[in-house]
């Protein structure tokens, strides 16, 4: 969220500069009306919100909250912010890259938006985040990564389901993307889903997934090109023997409780899913775990039943592939921790 704003670069080629011009007339639109939301009270803002989804606005009434608040008062998007600052509904400034991924979540297979639907998402997003302190997350991840060592270290808990559940950042592909590469069928079959609580694995989800950001962020701010998706791909080498000991719909469970809880508030955040060393008796778990995902998400995944080099060198640099999987890539990539 807000990965991009505050950042010296040219978006050429990003998702914005490449809108078309009802679809920027969609946007417009859609960051008046979040604006306006943004400089009400929490109770205003519920208040417009219940009489615009009903169709019964008020022209007189709305005149009256405009007259009562100053249109430039409207805060600057920033990508750290302090959680504590944060309204009970998560409120803060959007840049339009975060404003365009809700708009995108909801798009309709014909090619238009539905706003409303798009709104209500995002916020149940910014209240969720408000819930979880994401933004204490965003603050502690950047402290890593400007090396400052103080309390704000990545939780022990974090650090064990990383062991657990092992992935890794490969570089980024030939788009700028940030590669993320997981033992996911080891993950599988190891037993490690139970080896630490449900909380434990959402915390350990949210640090993941505002990494990605991070990773976004940092490319973006190396190429001096707008970076707004991943790319990710998953090893399920180990998924048969979880068929076989049961383990394998414990992760079923997780996955989707992880998908209706946390993967929501996080839209149109990946570009390609790659399962390879998939085995065909895994098909049938596949279209269990499909059945629970964002149909938009679901169309990005793609199968192989072994490696497909072919495949990878077509998004990524030879360097960027692990070596393991025919490319030159030598970055530490743990195996999984069998605990």
């Amino acid at each position: 969220m807000n990965h991009l704003c505050d950042l010296t670069i040219k978006l050429d080629g990003g998702a914005i500069n490449r809108l078309a011009t009802d679809e920027c007339a969609v946007l417009t639109e859609f960051r008046s009306r979040y604006e306006f939301a943004l400089r009400l009270n929490d109770d205003e803002r519920r208040t417009a919100s219940k009489r615009y989804l009903h169709g019964e606005t008020n022209d007189e009434s709305e005149h009256k909250i405009n007259e009562t608040i100053d249109s430039s008062s409207t805060p600057l998007a920033t990508y750290v912010i302090d959680h504590e600052s944060l309204p009970p509904s998560g409120l803060r400034a959007l840049d339009d890259v975060t404003l365009y991924r809700y708009l995108l979540a909801d798009r309709r297979a014909d090619g238009t938006f539905e706003p409303d639907l798009s709104y209500q998402r995002l916020l149940l997003a910014l209240e969720f985040r408000k819930r979880f302190q994401c933004d204490d997350i965003v603050r502690r991840l950047q402290n890593n990564i400007d090396e400052l060592n103080d309390d704000d270290t990545i939780p022990l808990c974090v650090r064990k389901c990383q062991r657990l559940r092992v992935g890794i950042y490969a570089g980024t592909d030939r788009e700028s993307r940030p590669v993320v590469f997981e033992r996911l069928g080891q993950f599988c079959s190891s037993g490690n889903v139970s080896k630490v609580s449900r909380d434990d694995w959402t915390l350990n989800y949210l640090y993941s997934l505002e990494t990605h950001f991070a990773k976004m962020r940092e490319s973006a701010m190396t190429t001096g090109t707008g970076v707004e998706r991943i790319v990710f791909f998953a090893d399920c080498s180990g998924v048969t023997s979880s068929i076989i000991n049961g383990w394998i719909w414990k992760v079923v469970q997780l996955l989707k409780a992880l998908a209706n809880t946390v993967e929501c508030h996080y839209p149109e955040l990946v570009d390609h899913i790659t399962l390879f060393n998939l085995p065909r008796a895994a098909s049938a778990v596949f279209k269990v775990v499909k059945g629970f995902l964002d149909p938009v998400t679901a169309s990005k995944i793609e199968l192989y039943p072994g490696v497909p080099y072919a495949r990878f060198a077509e998004l990524l640099p030879d360097e960027i592939i692990p070596v393991e999987y025919g490319g030159k890539n030598r970055i530490d990539y743990p195996q999984t921790v069998f605990e």
